[in-house]
């Protein structure tokens, strides 16, 4: 009865439901690691945003990697640049377009670091950096890289504006050997008369929905399976109609021809 599943027509279903499913559901793995990735890296920011603040300078004096560094609230002490100042191009904060302002901080016995000074809207004046000796703080950020489609930087040497927080182009932009991290400022000590407005904190919220991605997938896979059993049972009553027909044909006795 089931010897038409063994037919061409059917082998290829087979096949493209079979990979069909098994496509869905490596897709629907793949969303649900990402919502373990993206749950793992939430918690790992939250904590270190919440832990104590660090001294910047003993951590890069070890060598620490950058990535250990990254998302914990330090301190450094030490004083800004004349020189050596960039606009990062192309920023949204509060509604606003503008810039946000780096510039490069010799840290006391320790290496330059650049520090995101905060957002300035398009058209208002930036703040010139504070001078003198300052305690800066700030969340520490690893270094940003170009994303496929994106522009590149200029790397023009009169040239001031940059894309991206690259911490290799800007060290070889302004001539100067840079921590691996950077700083989002929070705050200095003596406090800024005038300062940029500091970047907001990461949003932490709940992120693409990676969870009903993979309920959706796997809800799509058992469609497949389910018409595809549909398909089966309803060629196979019909095989058994067929079938019946045929032996009601047979076993019907035949006329004999009148006189």
């Amino acid at each position: 009865m089931y010897r038409f599943l063994l037919r061409p027509k059917w082998l290829l279903l087979h096949v493209v439901v079979l990979s069909s499913v098994v496509g869905m559901i490596f897709l629907a793995r793949w969303q649900w690691d990402k919502h373990i990735a993206r749950d793992a890296f939430v918690e790992t920011v939250q904590g270190r945003l919440a832990a104590e603040p660090k001294e910047l300078a003993p951590l890069l004096s070890k060598q620490t990697p950058a990535a250990n560094i990254e998302w914990f609230v330090v301190t450094a002490s030490g004083s800004y640049l004349a020189t050596g100042e960039l606009r990062e191009l192309n920023r949204t904060q509060n509604g606003f377009n503008g810039i946000n302002v780096l510039t490069p901080f010799q840290i006391n016995s320790g290496p330059i670091i650049i520090v995101n000074r905060g957002f300035v809207p398009d058209g208002a004046k930036v703040p010139a950096a504070p001078t003198g000796t300052i305690v800066v703080g700030g969340t520490a950020r690893t270094s940003q890289t170009r994303q496929t489609g994106e522009l590149t930087d200029d790397p023009s040497a009169s040239n001031n504006e940059v894309r991206r927080v690259d911490l290799a182009f800007i060290a070889k932009h302004i001539d100067q050997t840079i921590a691996p991290v950077y700083l989002d400022l929070i705050a200095t000590q003596p406090a800024s008369p005038s300062p940029p407005v500091p970047v907001p904190p990461p949003n932490l919220g709940s992120g693409p929905p990676h969870v009903s991605y993979t309920v959706q997938w796997l809800f799509f896979s058992l469609c497949a399976i389910a018409g595809w059993v549909f398909a089966v049972r309803r060629s196979a009553k019909s095989a058994r109609q067929a079938a019946t027909h045929a032996q009601t044909a047979t076993d019907e006795p035949q006329s004999l021809p009148s006189a």
